[in-house]
């Protein structure tokens, strides 16, 4: 039997058990994963109402919106390896994470909802500069938060299954995120309001205030293992200073460590496969299933769609979760995006005008694999971070944090710039309204389904070149054990 306790020695075996030691309580597991919710908020609602506010409203090119988002998140990449070296070397009776994600909670509540409440009846350049310098301001509010959150649930166990729990529990409680911003389609279109853009304005209060509640929680209720506290204590009592890890240095050594960059690798390229065409199922629904009507009929619909990923997430998660006790994360992370490409195939026949509904199907699938993908994705970056520390005596998952989440904005921000391509190449014209030619519906269709399948099968491949094991992970941590015991002074 495998038992695991703190620094104790392990030694890998078959069956794993973990110690009550290293068991998060749900409390603590809920508290961190609440932060989630914003986090969903805060991107979701930013990445699905841009385009159907700036452009299919307000009339501003994709393109020029496109070179604004993809700026913003160069610019988000840029800010998160200086946020997570910060936080790495910030000392104090909160931990090196809480802080910054207590003024993150502001300073993400306000940005986000200055987006949206910009005059009206103003030309496409007074649009273009607001929504530029809001979205920098936005993002880098939101690098204030992320990194140190993410660094943080890293942090909350060192045991290979109970990480799993912990993202599955974060990974669940993200999905009511999506519930609201699936709503926010039907709620922007209510009658009400004269469009969607003055319905995105009034709906970012209420939604501001969610953002700042849910992401004070992890700053409360979340707390560090001990034993991350003790290895880190251990390298400053070593050194007979507190550790300062010079900035490039700690960006050299994490981008050196084969396992992160693979899970990287996998994340950048399902992110160019998901983003590039996501703008595009607002278009399909509204001009392929209902031929430009923008009222509450297709509102209904996108809304309805919406609430499909995080109900199939939340029935998948935990399946999913079983899953990889039984095969391993890297062999669940394989089925996960086994089921993606299914998802993806599916849109091509499944959205259709005659019946609209259908398009829930692929989106049940596609919603099931890509939070189960991210799940395991999340839960194995800490085996690569255990790696990092065994092979440089460090331990940086501020780094790990921030270099990850430079490496997948920069696809990220590919991908923005490449969807306002794709839907300017379909020939979308907003002016046409319902009129769109029979060309640009077809090609629509056609970016939405393939080239996010094709995206998610060459991660599937990358998958199985991953080579942290579940038995390499114990074997990891038993060395990290020895190799701290013999850093601590005598």
């Amino acid at each position: 039997m495998n038992r695991t306790h703190g620094d104790t020695p392990i030694k890998p075996h078959t069956t794993h058990v973990t110690s009550p030691e290293d068991k998060v309580p749900f409390w603590r597991k809920a508290g961190y994963g609440t932060g989630m919710l914003g986090y969903a908020l805060l991107i979701q609602v930013y990445m699905q109402f841009y385009n159907p506010v700036f452009n299919d409203t307000l009339g501003l090119s994709p393109v020029l919106i496109a070179w604004i988002i993809s700026a913003s998140r160069i610019w988000d990449s840029i800010t998160d390896p200086l946020m997570g070296n910060l936080s790495d070397n910030t000392f104090s009776k909160w931990g090196r994470r809480r802080p910054w994600i207590a003024l993150g909670a502001l300073l993400c509540a306000l940005s986000f909802i200055a987006i949206w409440w910009f005059p009206r009846g103003m030309d496409p350049s007074f649009y273009f500069w607001w929504l530029l310098i809001f979205s920098l301001v936005f993002y880098l509010a939101f690098t204030v938060f992320s990194v140190p959150y993410i660094a943080l649930g890293m942090e909350l166990s060192p045991d290979y299954h109970e990480r799993t729990s912990v993202m599955t529990t974060r990974t669940v409680i993200e999905q009511f995120g999506f519930f609201i911003v699936s709503s926010l389609f039907f709620l922007t279109s209510l009658e009400v309001f004269s469009d969607r853009a003055e319905g995105m304005r009034y709906n970012s209060l209420w939604v501001g205030l969610v953002i700042f509640f849910v992401i004070m929680a992890p700053a409360v209720f979340a707390r560090e293992h001990p034993s991350f506290l003790v290895a880190r204590n251990k390298d400053t009592e070593a050194k007979g200073k507190r550790l300062k890890v010079p900035l490039v240095t700690s960006v050299k050594e994490t981008l050196s460590c084969w396992p992160f960059l693979n899970l990287a690798l996998i994340t950048v390229i399902s992110y160019l496969g998901v983003i590039t065409v996501g703008s595009l199922g607002y278009y399909v629904t509204v001009y392929h299933l209902f031929a430009g009507d923008k009222t509450v009929a297709s509102g209904t619909v996108l809304t309805l769609v919406g609430y499909c990923i995080p109900i199939s997430a939340m029935i998948g998660l935990p399946l999913m979760n079983s899953l990889s006790h039984r095969i391993g994360k890297r062999n669940a992370l394989i089925v996960a995006f086994g089921l993606t490409i299914i998802g993806a195939a599916l849109r091509w026949h499944l959205y259709t005008p005659e019946n609209p509904y259908l398009s829930m199907i692929p989106t049940i699938l596609f919603g099931v694999g890509t939070a189960g993908a991210y799940l395991f994705i999340n839960a194995m970056i800490p085996e690569a971070v255990d790696a990092d520390e065994l092979r440089t005596g460090e331990r940086r998952e501020g780094m790990f944090s921030a270099v990850y989440g430079w490496t997948y904005k920069l696809g990220a921000a590919l991908a923005i710039l490449l969807s306002g391509y794709v839907l300017q190449w379909t020939g979308f014209d907003t002016a046409l309204g319902g009129d769109q030619a029979p060309e640009t519906i077809y090609w629509l269709r056609v970016s939405f389904a393939w080239i996010c399948a094709i995206a998610m099968l060459v991660t599937t491949l990358l998958a199985f070149t991953y080579p942290i094991t579940e038995k390499k992970a114990y074997e990891i941590r038993q060395q990290l054990a020895e190799a701290r015991k013999n850093r601590q002074p005598s």
